[in-house]
């Protein structure tokens, strides 16, 4: 039986500090908040950390923070790009269960997650999904794709929409309502072709290509966060006003989306990338220490769900 939904970031939270405690290699780990982000998490029990990165640096800048991590593995690696790889390979080498990126480039860290040799390939796309409150805090959302892809065609939006009801499942979504957001709620070509991807979209949810879950679009945003918004533009649906997962037309919008609702709304968010072999846990410099700590919270019950499905899979089950 599937347990009930993870409706806000406390329950996140003890959903991962109840699932089996996973390895997380962290990328180029010598910088205060990666190190006392990781440090917080150790302690509530989410995660065993590997560090990996220049050891000295990384003692230092702990002892500065009276941060005690004379239990942690830490794995002497002073470039941070070899960094970037060296924990990339630990979960490629099953020495870990997921990796986090400290202080190495995105670019340099996505590029060994896709190497071929030692990286995380499963033969998918990846993608960001961010984990934020509903506007009413009365459940959490999600929204996709900030981080990775920039101006995604029409199949890469559909592993997109895979992706997130992948995570959508991690928090035991039922039945998700997924909206595919555009400018306008109806088809307007050529100005708007991220209008006619919502279009086909829905009909691709609503023949069943993605399982349990009701797609709508092309909805505007007011329709997708506001019912009565809906109402009064005659477009309503199940999801209008309450969908559970946000589907934007490009990274622009999703990141610009982003960081409005970190920066002005002052709502923490989750994020993870997925699509890959293990949960990736890619955070901005920028983010919060609540946000790194959800995000790593996140990670944690994605992999547990990861490997529990592979291994369910290897069963036969």
């Amino acid at each position: 039986m599937m347990a009930t939904p993870v409706t806000n970031f406390t329950t996140l939270m003890e959903r991962a500090r109840s699932a089996k405690t996973p390895r997380m290699a962290v990328a180029a780990a010598g910088e205060h908040t990666v190190i006392a982000s990781v440090a917080h998490a150790m302690r509530e029990g989410l995660v065993h950390p590997i560090l990996v990165g220049a050891a000295d640096h990384i003692r230092h800048l702990a002892a500065q923070q009276d941060i005690d991590i004379s239990n942690v593995d830490i794995l002497n690696v002073a470039d941070p790009d070899r960094a970037g790889e060296a924990a990339v390979r630990l979960v490629h080498d099953g020495d870990a269960e997921l990796v986090m990126k400290g202080l190495v480039t995105t670019k340099s860290f996505m590029r060994a997650i896709l190497d071929q040799e030692f990286g995380m390939r499963r033969g998918r796309p990846l993608s960001h999904v961010a984990v934020l409150e509903s506007p009413d805090c009365s459940r959490l959302m999600l929204m996709t794709d900030s981080g990775i892809n920039i101006r995604p065609r029409f199949n890469r939006k559909i592993a997109i929409i895979r992706n997130a009801l992948e995570v959508a499942e991690v928090l035991c979504m039922t039945m998700p309502r997924v909206a595919v957001v555009a400018a306008v709620e109806k088809v307007d070509l050529p100005a708007m072709p991220a209008t006619l991807d919502a279009e086909l979209l829905r009909r691709l949810g609503a023949s069943g290509m993605f399982g349990p879950c009701i797609i709508d679009g092309p909805l505007s945003m007011d329709n997708v966060l506001d019912s009565h918004t809906a109402e009064i533009k005659g477009r309503t649906s199940p999801v209008t006003g309450n969908a559970d997962v946000i589907i934007v037309p490009d990274l622009e919008t999703g990141n610009t989306m982003y960081k409005t609702i970190r920066y002005i709304a002052k709502r923490e968010i989750a994020g993870i990338v997925v699509g890959a072999a293990s949960p990736v846990i890619v955070t901005s410099r920028s983010d919060s220490a609540t946000t790194k700590l959800y995000s790593i919270a996140l990670g944690a019950l994605a992999s547990h769900q990861t490997h529990a499905t592979e291994t369910a899979r290897d069963n036969g089950v």
